[in-house]
């Protein structure tokens, strides 16, 4: 093979690399208890990070990709989200509509920072 075939593969060692930041944005270290609804049933959950547009959680109940869920947040209430992956107990959630700057400031002030690594 030429080497031109793998002259535009930058990105996939990127994508390999740990050390390179791929989020849309920061996420914060968290450590609270809370909950989702999911299918008419609420869950408990324990928020591990989050940022303006999503949060990663673990949970005992059942949250299956792409289905919409609340969570409760301080400030934000039952916010909306989209379920993106989930795996082992833990899952990845994106909002529905990204919480502005000033709420989020707001937010993440009543929230506990992590303590300890998991």
């Amino acid at each position: 093979m030429s080497s031109s075939v793998f002259a535009n593969l930058d990105h996939v060692k990127r994508s390999r690399d740990p050390a390179v930041e791929q989020r849309r944005a920061k996420r914060d270290l968290v450590d609270m208890v809370s909950h989702v609804t999911a299918r008419g049933a609420t869950h408990g959950v324990r928020i591990i990070n989050i940022s303006a547009l999503g949060l990663m959680c673990r949970s005992e109940g059942a949250l299956l990709t792409g289905e919409r869920v609340t969570i409760w947040l301080p400030v934000l209430k039952d916010y909306p989200a989209e379920i993106r992956w989930s795996e082992d107990g833990r899952a990845g959630m994106e909002f529905l509509t990204p919480v502005t700057p000033r709420v989020y400031n707001a937010m993440m002030a009543l929230i506990p920072p992590r303590q300890t690594a998991w």
